[in-house]
């Protein structure tokens, strides 16, 4: 029998910081035509992202627990009717962990679809995809999953010893192809070590922080915009370096790059 079944930790309070009002959304429509309610739970639609994932997990009270002992609640933050139909969905997921984050994370997850159900459970399956093999790896000694930047045997000028980056996957999308004679394309590492000295302060600290980047350039290729948060709250001077290196990228029209790293210190062997 495995133990954590039998187990019942609760998750911290409520970061101050998450917006969140619960797992639960009932939303009123009307138009022209017609009236109309749509409603989702978020615990609910959550808990399927993990089952189609294979992730194995049980459902309690306000929150899932998975196997690997991390707690998630799921939060609603916003729902906007959009023209001339569908909505977009804002909602946060937060994160605990007894040794490896016990005070617990978020973040949030922007998503659109054609009614509230299917926003929710696009952006809450995204999560699981991207975000979630991040903490799981950073249980592990050897991560199985994502990228790892750490000091080499002789110590490395790019991280001080002792820390790591795990660095999850990565979402690029770029209208028109890389330009003859690019270097390389968008590898996972590029994000980060390309804005590296706005987290030079993250890395000299012994704590855990999860990190959203996410750099775009518009259609007419110069135009630049970032958005950065760490442990799920605003950080501007990665704001400000996500949008230099933006702005250093070969012109291909409207493009982005998302991605969701950690940074922490080397997990005890075994």
């Amino acid at each position: 029998m495995v133990s954590w079944f039998r187990k019942h930790p609760e998750p911290p309070a409520r970061a101050k910081e998450n917006p969140g009002l619960g797992h639960w959304a009932r939303m009123a429509f009307a138009n022209g035509q017609r009236s109309w309610t749509e409603s989702a739970d978020l615990l609910t639609s959550l808990a399927a992202a993990l089952d189609s994932l294979g992730h194995k997990h049980k459902v309690r009270r306000e929150w899932l627990e998975l196997e690997s002992g991390f707690l998630l609640v799921p939060h609603v933050v916003q729902v906007i009717p959009r023209e001339p139909s569908g909505v977009q969905t804002i909602s946060t997921i937060q994160i605990s962990h007894p040794t490896l984050v016990p005070e617990g994370v978020f973040e949030w997850q922007h998503s659109w679809g054609d009614d509230v159900p299917k926003s929710f459970a696009a952006g809450l399956k995204a999560w699981v995809l991207a975000d979630l093999p991040v903490f799981l790896d950073c249980l592990l000694e050897t991560p199985g999953q994502c990228m790892v930047l750490q000091p080499n045997a002789e110590g490395s000028s790019l991280l001080p010893p002792r820390r790591r980056v795990v660095l999850g996957p990565n979402t690029h999308f770029a209208k028109q192809p890389a330009p003859e004679g690019e270097e390389h394309g968008f590898c996972p590492c590029c994000l980060f070590t390309n804005s590296l000295d706005a987290f030079r302060d993250l890395l000299d600290k012994d704590a855990f922080f999860g990190i959203r980047l996410y750099a775009a350039r518009g259609q007419d290729g110069k135009t630049a915009e970032a958005d950065c948060r760490v442990n799920g709250i605003d950080f501007p001077a990665g704001v400000a370096g996500l949008i230099r290196y933006a702005q250093t990228w070969p012109d291909r029209g409207l493009e982005f790059r998302k991605q969701y790293v950690a940074v922490q210190s080397f997990p005890a062997a075994g």
